[in-house]
């Protein structure tokens, strides 16, 4: 394995809408590379990076995987992301550790909905991305429309570094705006043969255009290259590839590249421009995070002197052992050393620290800043630090979306309910945004997650893997719960405990926030002489778990924000005891006059049907209380997009494709929360405290 400096290390994800080709593109990577000595097709249950057998089954990506080769004397440590929305929580954890990704669109369909949560959810960690418009050799391919919806639906500063010759079934080479030169891809050697031409004639004019244009955006956005563009000086490739590199990083711009992966066109360039364009680690700024002795914040450098530390980020659940996959960010370590748990305060050792490629790993002596390694035997969970002992840090941990969807599960036998729990306990911490719960009135396990596709592949892998065969009941949401109106309660609690008389009394107001969908708050309003300040916290923590725990209809609280009124205790031993009891029957009562609504969940919706469908596609979301806010025609076909209750369009695809003769499709992503119509609570939902 090449020995590389830092700064030549590239940590990238690629990330897209389902079917853009992510997992293709990555195959491509692989093959040129030298990684693969062939080309694995997604469509044919043979990509390397969909090892996993639902993955093959399906043809899409589920689950991460992370693959370490070399471009150019450069390293690039790339995890594949999956497309599809029940997933997006892989998506999540990995743009929380990585340093650029590659946005792949699809050419004929623009920016679709994915892209756009994928897009935001790098902006939030501040990814620096390239943009790549795939499948040029599409039907309806359209690079300039594709590169217009960035601009419309993302907000974003697209930066066209090619132009592609042809589109369609024409669609032949690309034109290289920066290093002025026409490219085409030998189909005899599998596109690995580059063939460098002259641009042609019929394009000149246009590419000529667009280079200028290119230039006068980069101008705009960095001051060097404008003094050179004001002062009518010659801009060269090099002036322009130092922009762009100074543009990307500095999140002001996005280069675009073009191609067509299945057909091998233009996936060297968009390596090269990884290469060109993306961070190293050392080029991203110092994580920060807070040192769990003294509460400060402390930052570290991506250094291999400086302390250790590591986030633990994905773990994969195996029926052998489970492997922990860590993004090093300071410091060095070598195989059998000991690092500390910042979260839990123990003592972890690296057993066998492995360089993954997809299912395979290769073991690794020294880890050090930069890199992303798996380890197995760690005590530990997604989001946990390790880092060294003496100086301590606690990174900021990975914040995943709530479950919107659950489903009753019951194993077979009685024999297997216990061997079921530890199962289903592994598969959750391994995936944050799975949870199991047991339903408190039947007794049911209730498992819940993004989707009924992530469900449904939970269950099927929990019998793969692991031989567990469970019953399944019918799909089912998870609905939330708020207030309508302020309320207020007050409770006493006295009791006889083991002898000793404990008696407290306590008030609490109930106030609706303005997000409905925020977790419940508990604040105090105490005077500060009043309790304690660990009864305060006490007191605080119990108003917080009865809030999570279910309010007028059982469903757990959000949007709420829980006052402290007042507070006394009679003296006796267990103060903390009777002051929580008598908080908790405080709630309850304040419980009776808040207006409790309940809340379902949403999703955005997008459907694209053929034009002559539109009528009966919109009549059926109408009856499904969808509400359609655009409709868009383009090429035959118009895209419906909205907003749907997540309960209304469980088995919508089967429906869909029967009035649209197959042709349709829709994508649903969860959004918000919010008040279900009090016809559909009266019909449905039961008051618990009536």
């Amino acid at each position: 394995m090449p020995t590389v400096a830092v700064d030549r290390v590239r940590n990238m994800g690629i990330i897209a809408h389902i079917d853009a080709g992510k997992t293709t593109t990555t195959e491509r990577f692989l093959y040129y590379a030298g990684k693969s000595h062939r080309i694995g097709e997604v469509h044919e249950g043979q990509a390397v990076m969909d090892f996993r057998p639902d993955e093959r089954e399906r043809g899409i990506t589920i689950s991460d995987a992370a693959t370490t080769f070399y471009w150019n004397g450069h390293e690039i440590n790339l995890i594949d992301t999956p497309g599809h929305v029940d997933f997006t929580a892989e998506v999540e954890r990995a743009l929380r550790v990585l340093d650029g990704a590659v946005v792949v669109f699809d050419a004929a369909e623009g920016v679709e909905p994915q892209s756009e949560t994928v897009w935001h959810q790098a902006d939030r960690y501040r990814v620096p991305r390239i943009a790549f418009v795939n499948k040029m050799d599409r039907v309806g391919a359209d690079f300039d429309a594709a590169v217009e919806s960035m601009r419309e639906r993302l907000r974003a500063t697209p930066l066209p570094i090619q132009l592609p010759w042809g589109q369609a079934e024409s669609f032949a080479g690309i034109v290289d705006l920066v290093q002025w030169r026409l490219l085409t891809f030998d189909p005899a050697s599998l596109g690995r043969e580059i063939l460098v031409h002259p641009v042609p004639a019929e394009l000149e004019r246009e590419a000529r255009r667009r280079r200028e244009l290119l230039i006068e955006r980069l101008a705009e956005l960095h001051d060097p290259l404008a003094e050179r563009y004001v002062e009518e000086a010659p801009i060269g490739a090099g002036q322009i590839h130092e922009a762009l590199r100074a543009v990307t990083l500095g999140h002001r711009g996005v280069p675009v590249l073009c191609g067509a992966a299945l057909r091998n066109i233009g996936v060297q360039p968009l390596l090269d421009a990884v290469c060109a364009y993306l961070p190293s680690p050392r080029e991203m700024p110092p994580v920060s995070g807070e040192d769990p002795r003294t509460g400060e914040r402390v930052t570290r450098r991506p250094d291999p002197e400086a302390p250790f530390a590591a986030l633990v980020f994905k773990i994969v659940a195996t029926a052998s052992a489970d492997l922990f996959y860590l993004r090093v960010y300071s410091g060095r370590r070598r195989a059998g050393d000991r690092v500390h748990n910042a979260r839990t305060g123990r003592d972890e050792r690296l057993h066998r620290p492995l360089r993954m490629h997809a299912d395979r790993g290769e073991p690794v002596e020294t880890i050090e800043a930069g890199d992303i390694v798996a380890v197995t035997g760690l005590r530990a969970v997604t989001g946990d630090t390790l880092c060294d002992k003496d100086a301590p840090v606690l990174l900021e941990p990975i914040r995943f979306p709530d479950a919107v969807v659950s489903v009753a599960v019951e194993p077979r036998t009685v024999a297997e309910r216990e061997r079921m729990g530890e199962i289903f306990a592994r598969l959750e911490r391994e995936d944050p945004t799975l949870r199991v719960a047991t339903d408190p009135e039947t007794g049911q396990t209730i498992l819940s997650g993004m989707g009924e596709l992530h469900l449904e592949v939970t269950l099927q892998r929990a019998e793969r893997e692991f031989g567990l065969k469970v019953r399944a009941g019918q799909p089912r949401v998870s609905y939330r719960e708020t207030i309508g109106a302020p309320a207020s309660g007050t409770a006493e609690y006295r009791r006889q405990i083991a002898g000793e008389w404990v008696a407290a009394r306590a008030q609490v107001e109930l106030e609706p926030l303005a997000d409905r969908g925020a977790r419940a708050v508990a604040v105090s309003a105490l005077p500060a002489d009043a309790l304690p300040a660990d009864l305060v916290d006490s007191v605080l923590e119990t108003l917080r778990s009865a809030a999570e725990g279910g309010g007028v209809f059982g469903y757990p609280m959000t949007g709420v924000r829980i006052v402290l009124r007042e507070a006394s205790f009679e003296p006796c031993s267990q103060p903390e005891a009777a002051l929580n009891a008598a908080a908790s029957l405080a709630f309850r009562e304040a419980l009776r006059g808040c207006d409790a609504l309940v809340l379902e969940p949403y999703g955005r919706l997008e459907v694209r049907v053929p034009e002559e469908f539109l009528g009966a596609v919109v009549k059926s979301l109408n009856q499904r209380r969808a509400l359609v806010e655009e409709t868009r025609f383009a090429r035959g076909s118009v895209v419906v997009r909205g907003v749907a209750p997540i309960a209304e369009m469980f088995g919508y695809l089967t429906a869909l494709r029967s009035q649209t003769q197959g042709r349709g499709g829709f994508s649903l992503e969860p959004l918000d929360y919010r008040p279900l119509p009090e016809t559909l609570v009266a019909q449905q939902h039961v008051r618990l405290l009536d």
